[in-house]
């Protein structure tokens, strides 16, 4: 099929993909069962995780969801967060070589604050490497995620 360019559509952008799926709760509301649904949808999408001919290693497949305020006031024990809606989370992939890891931290937190915002803290997220094959462990990072607290847009503005 030969499209166009026309308005807003370039057909350069044009490219496969393995699809997507989405499950939304249409009120708005913050259940369990839209995660569990979300996650259905992953199971049923085997060929999207990529895996290797052993079947053991692919190239991941997450879900994206809220930020789950309650659940990171709860664990969270290094510092203290600002209340929900005045913080946010980065997710990091970092080097499994703590000497590179601590450098590209360090570098992070130095941007942040040179950009006007304030650093609030890491958070080695929880994994479980036993259940990836060799291939995904040999080159498995280690994830952390960075908590930054919400400026005003104002207090940004004016360092321009």
């Amino acid at each position: 099929m030969n499209k166009e360019n026309v308005g807003l559509y370039d057909q350069s952008f044009e490219h496969d993909n393995c699809g997507i799926g989405a499950v939304v709760n249409i009120k708005g509301l913050k259940t369990y069962k839209t995660v569990d649904d979300a996650l259905k949808i992953v199971e049923q999408l085997e060929h999207r995780a990529g895996k290797d001919a052993a079947g053991e290693t692919g190239d991941g497949v997450g879900i994206l969801t809220q930020i789950p305020d309650e659940y990171f006031q709860k664990i969270i024990k290094d510092f203290t967060l600002p209340q929900k809606g005045h913080y946010g989370v980065g997710m990091f992939f970092m080097p499994q070589d703590e000497k590179v890891r601590l450098r590209v931290k360090k570098m992070f937190e130095t941007v942040v604050k040179k950009e006007g915002l304030e650093f609030l803290g890491w958070r080695a997220v929880p994994t479980v490497p036993s259940v990836l094959g060799k291939k995904a462990l040999d080159a498995m990072p280690y994830i952390v995620q960075v908590f930054i607290r919400k400026t005003s847009w104002r207090k940004l503005w004016f360092r321009f």
